[in-house]
């Protein structure tokens, strides 16, 4: 029987292929799943597949994706969060979610045109996307202060595009690890492209929210909080998301990986992670979404590569245990967007097949370097 990372690879490219599109000037789009649930292409989906197989989609058809979901940029920077097959730019997930753009879009393009440049080894696409990615970080509402994502109280709307129905408020989390992220590989492309001083100004900038993340930190949880107001609750996704980047200091990112391993009867089921911990459901929602259902307490194969790398850290044996149920659920079963008892969402959902193949590839992966 092949191996479950070998599974998993061959599932992901054959998504990926069913999730291609052509839209209406001819440019290769690809879709969230290869179930025609979602019609569009979507930033941050399209991000997790070229990272998560990078070898599924031709160089010439990334930058060609880009340029289509570049294309519907705003004159105020903001990129849309998805663009459908007819060209038409949707930048709001859904009117209930508030009138503003989740607040990932921007990071999710700067790591998409990062990947091309590790992937073809040329910086001519970064060079022309540049002054677009320059306007689109710009376009982040953030604390003056501290650099991190915010999210106005007064006017609650979509941060992170996973919890994209959930209304988080204040300092919020897993925006700003993204954020960490993109300028620091956006540091990377400037110095390589011979911009000394701006790549320097990036790398600065990036340590300046690195350090600031620290304001999420639960030492009672052992884990980052979501956000600083509203859906102030440990945060199992983003927690290890900075485990995963490298983000937090050495003692915070061991007690998290401890605290993951020790609640992991709370977190996961068939492989696969919950957004919060059990019993806990999200304090604050901007759609009508049943508990245990969605974002609101389903499990997704998203965020397992992520979870797994931080569990391996305290015990391998359980993590390697919980990647071997993924596959073999997605086996039985098939993937799924997120699943529960009696409960599963969309089928053939990319997402869940390419990202934990991250995990297996974790000596090829990207990290921010050691905190200072």
């Amino acid at each position: 029987m092949d191996s479950p990372q070998s599974w998993l690879r061959a599932e992901a490219e054959r998504q990926i292929a069913g999730a291609r599109i052509v839209a209406h000037d001819g440019t290769a789009i690809f879709c969230p799943d290869g179930s025609a649930h979602y019609k569009g292409i979507w930033v941050r989906d399209f991000c997790y597949m070229v990272e998560g197989c990078p070898a599924a989609i031709p160089s010439h058809e990334i930058r060609a994706a880009c340029r289509y979901l570049l294309a519907g940029q705003r004159d105020d920077g903001a990129l849309p969060d998805r663009t459908e097959p007819d060209g038409t730019h949707r930048y709001v997930v859904l009117s209930a979610a508030g009138d503003q753009p989740p607040t990932d879009n921007p990071q999710f393009m700067v790591k998409l045109v990062w990947e091309d440049w590790r992937a073809a080894g040329c910086l001519r696409f970064f060079d022309e996307a540049r002054p677009r990615l320059l306007a689109a970080l710009e376009s982040l509402p953030r604390d003056p202060e501290t650099g991190l994502i915010w999210v106005d109280p007064a006017a609650p709307h979509s941060s992170y595009g996973f919890t994209d129905c959930i209304g988080k408020t204040g300092l919020e989390l897993f925006s700003s690890l993204l954020l960490v992220e993109a300028l620091a590989k956006f540091a990377e492309m400037e110095e390589a492209s011979g911009r000394p001083s701006d790549a320097r100004a990036a790398r600065d900038e990036a340590g300046r929210v690195r350090r600031s993340i620290e304001t999420f930190w639960s030492p009672a949880d052992g884990l980052y909080l979501a956000a600083s107001e509203a859906c102030r609750q440990p945060d199992v996704w983003g927690s290890a998301y900075a485990v995963w980047i490298g983000a937090p200091p050495p003692a915070i990112e061991a007690a998290i990986c401890r605290a993951l391993t020790e609640n992991m009867a709370g977190i996961v089921k068939r492989g696969q992670v919950r957004h919060l911990a059990e019993p806990q459901h999200w304090q604050n929602l901007l759609a009508d979404i049943k508990p245990g259902t969605y974002q609101n307490g389903a499990y997704w194969g998203t965020a397992s590569g992520w979870v797994a790398a931080a569990i391996a850290q305290a015990d391998a044996p359980r993590a390697d245990a919980m990647l071997r149920d993924l596959v073999a659920d997605y086996r039985a079963g098939g993937v799924w967007e997120c699943v529960n008892d009696g409960y599963e969402k969309c089928r053939e959902y990319v997402a869940s097949a390419t990202l934990p193949l991250q995990h297996f590839a974790r000596h090829d992966r990207w990290r921010l370097p050691p905190s200072p």
